[in-house]
């Protein structure tokens, strides 16, 4: 049986690329034998989902940032103990982004890395100018833009450019859309590495039901990158149909408690939701909104709302395309339109055709997202950076 050590800056439930790293692991049980070591954890997996994720270990500082390479002497020694103490055939890294641990790991095992943000190939917001604009080049001069302080972006340039160069010493990166692929190539890495393998839905417990739901859902990390403030305009906008629910938490959370205790009911507050309770509140859900201002690597609360039978309304940013049929599934609105996304929530008004696009996108998720034939795909990338020859830097 295959020794695989997944290695990750966190242990979490919060975010997508957190469940997916949860529903990798689980399925991996029974037919790989596998170790977690993480940097952090914070509680917000349960004990039940631990248990089903196999043996764990924190390895204080697999969270560093790299951005102050002298130090870590400590996490490189406590992280060869761990890889030394398992001796793991393959080692999938997730998020783990100083340099010099990714590097580490590469001298000891052959090592797979899912990107699953920017961080290889962006110092700044996240592929997001300054004035809210999407941004499509690389790292180079042009983001000094995006800093006031020079020193400051000078550190975080040199350490971006010491990301990606820890990539090339991977047998394999993995990346979830075709959009992280071109521009990790953009910025130099080989595409011989490179290989899209999408996420899957895992651990949404609620069946799709065809019912035109009661409201349009906000499902994200209360910050200004996800589009919260367009979501919010465009609740405004709309004098009639179902209301914006908004759930999470983050920075924005007492301006959307503002917006939502003056909008006369067109916008509700539900607060952060665990596995179960988002299951339920995308399950009764009219379209789930993405309304993005940084490009999404790829977007897996979309996924998650057409594996219900929900529509998804997103902005035309990153590797929403991959998943997103215009038209079909639910609608592509330009990044920051609030009156574009008022207008597409407005079409779905009509139940008929917020059940006929919630069908369309279950369809698609279960043909392109199926997580057996996924974690199949998953295991012949492990065989081949096993097999693969050792990459000298």
């Amino acid at each position: 049986m295959l020794r695989v050590l997944h290695m990750a800056d966190r242990l979490s439930a919060y975010g997508g690329a957190d469940r997916h790293m949860l529903g990798i692991l689980e399925l991996s049980q029974g037919r790989a034998e596998t170790r977690l070591v993480f940097g952090r954890d914070d509680r917000s997996v349960p004990l039940s989902e631990r248990r089903r994720i196999g043996p764990m270990a924190r390895c204080k500082g697999l969270d560093r940032s790299g951005l102050a390479p002298r130090g870590g002497r400590g996490a490189l020694r406590r992280l060869a103990a761990a890889i030394n103490d398992f001796e793991p055939e393959v080692i999938h890294i997730h998020n783990v982004v100083d340099p010099a641990l990714t590097a580490a790991a590469a001298r000891l095992a052959p090592c797979v890395a899912i990107v699953q943000d920017h961080r290889p190939f962006c110092p700044g917001r996240g592929m997001i100018t300054p004035s809210g604009q999407p941004c499509r080049r690389p790292l180079g001069s042009h983001c000094a833009a995006c800093f006031d302080d020079m020193d400051y972006f000078q550190a975080l340039a040199a350490v971006t450019r010491r990301r990606l160069k820890s990539l090339g010493l991977m047998r394999r990166v993995l990346v979830l859309s075709q959009y992280m692929a071109a521009m990790l190539t953009k910025a130099g890495l080989r595409p011989s590495r490179l290989r899209v393998l999408p996420p899957f839905v895992h651990r949404i417990t609620e069946k799709p039901t065809g019912d035109p739901g009661g409201y349009h859902l906000l499902a994200c990390r209360l910050v200004r990158h996800k589009g919260v403030a367009v979501a919010l305009d465009a609740a405004g906008m709309m004098r009639g149909g179902p209301p914006l629910w908004v759930a999470g938490s983050g920075p924005m959370q007492d301006e959307i408690v503002k917006r939502a205790r003056n909008s006369g009911g067109r916008i509700v507050f539900k607060g952060w939701q665990d596995r179960r309770g988002m299951s339920a509140m995308l399950a009764g859900a009219r379209s789930l909104w993405l309304p993005s201002l940084w490009a999404e690597p790829f977007g897996i609360v979309g996924l998650e709302a057409l594996h219900l039978g929900i529509p998804a309304i997103a902005s035309d940013v990153g590797g929403v395309g991959d998943w997103l049929d215009h038209g079909q599934s639910g609608y592509i609105v330009p990044p920051g339109d609030a009156a574009a996304l008022a207008d597409a929530a407005a079409r779905l008004d009509d139940g008929s055709k917020a059940q006929k696009m919630g069908a369309n996108g279950l369809r698609f998720v279960r043909a392109r997202f199926d997580p057996a034939d996924l974690m199949d795909r998953l295991f012949r990338l492990y065989e081949a950076a096993k097999a693969a020859p050792r990459v000298i830097a």
